[in-house]
């Protein structure tokens, strides 16, 4: 009997995707995938363009392998993700863009990873042939999860992989706000390889993953996976306390040797602004982790999916 193999595709602004990534993806399905059953699920993240639209176009064509679902707004593209496999019904699933960016064709050799034992398998960015700042910052977030949260993250990141259905259970009963499964699948210690790939230049359309959305993601990264920023703000307030006590005792030494006849205000100026600025950064820090404890208490549904007749909300 046949496995049956979920592929999920979160959907934002890619109405000028869909109409080349549906027919690449339905092409090379019974070529790729000849020993499993294949699902097709989209899950449109309140995306403001005509994606939902054409979702519903593809899955009226192929009614037996597509399914679909929308968020009622933008959720995020990990509350996608988290949607697509709490509906897939395959024994193994897979996350990949719309955009074909990454090889669609290696799923097959994910495929033959899973097969030999791994419950997860990652394919990792080796090399990139788009260029820019949000590139380069990236990779720095790439190599600071590595040292400070996970040594086993690869350092071209992922977000292109292939689970069976007990790691996909293990990961949707992790019900952290503001996660990414990446971080979250490495964490669970299961049997894991990782397959390496260049990434290609996107060609159509314009991607919706802007720098502040890394800005925003590489921050939640790092209040929620790491004690890193507390630790860091402990180390500099040690820091400037220790400074502050030198500078004092040599105050007082030199007042004792040499007495002062015009006190400098320009110290006391500089050294007020630099505590200032260390205080106001320490609350700042403070107030990250704190809003996240706030958001975890609510205990607010992470999406709400909205289809043809229904609309529920998902944990």
């Amino acid at each position: 009997m046949k496995k049956t193999f979920s592929i999920i595709i979160p959907i934002y602004k890619s109405e000028k995707n869909l109409p080349v990534t549906v027919p690449y993806i339905m092409d090379r399905i019974p070529q790729l995938f000849p020993n499993y059953n294949v699902e097709l699920i989209m899950v449109n993240d309140g995306s403001p363009d005509n994606s939902w639209e054409i979702m519903k176009k593809y899955r009226d064509e192929f009614p037996e392998t597509i399914r679909i679902a929308s968020f009622t707004r933008n959720f995020g593209q990990t509350a996608a993700v988290y949607h697509g496999l709490s509906i897939a019904k395959g024994d193994v699933m897979g996350v990949i863009s719309a955009d074909l960016q990454d090889p669609f064709e290696l799923f097959a050799d994910m495929l033959a990873k899973y097969e030999e034992g791994n419950r997860l398998v990652c394919a990792v960015r080796e090399q990139r042939k788009e260029k820019g700042f949000g590139v380069m910052f990236s990779k720095i977030t790439h190599k600071m999860i590595r040292k400070f949260i996970n040594s086993e993250y690869p350092i071209g990141g992922f977000d292109f992989y292939l689970m069976d259905s007990f790691v996909r259970d293990k990961l949707l009963s992790i019900s952290e706000k503001n996660c990414q499964p990446q971080i979250s699948l490495l964490w669970l210690g299961v049997p894991t390889t990782f397959v390496g790939y260049t990434r290609r230049k996107r060609d159509i359309g314009k991607s919706g993953w802007t720098l502040s959305k890394k800005i925003k993601l590489f921050i939640d990264i790092f209040t929620t996976y790491s004690y890193m920023p507390l630790r860091v703000m402990s180390v500099v307030g040690f820091v400037s306390a220790m400074l502050g006590f030198i500078y004092g005792a040599f105050l007082v030494i030199r007042g004792l040797v040499t007495p002062i006849t015009v006190p400098g205000w320009t110290t006391i100026v500089v050294l007020i602004v630099l505590f200032s600025g260390l205080i106001l950064l320490s609350l700042g820090i403070l107030g990250e982790y704190l809003w996240r404890i706030f958001d975890e208490v609510k205990k607010k549904p992470m999406y709400l999916v909205k289809t043809d007749d229904e609309e529920k909300s998902g944990e």
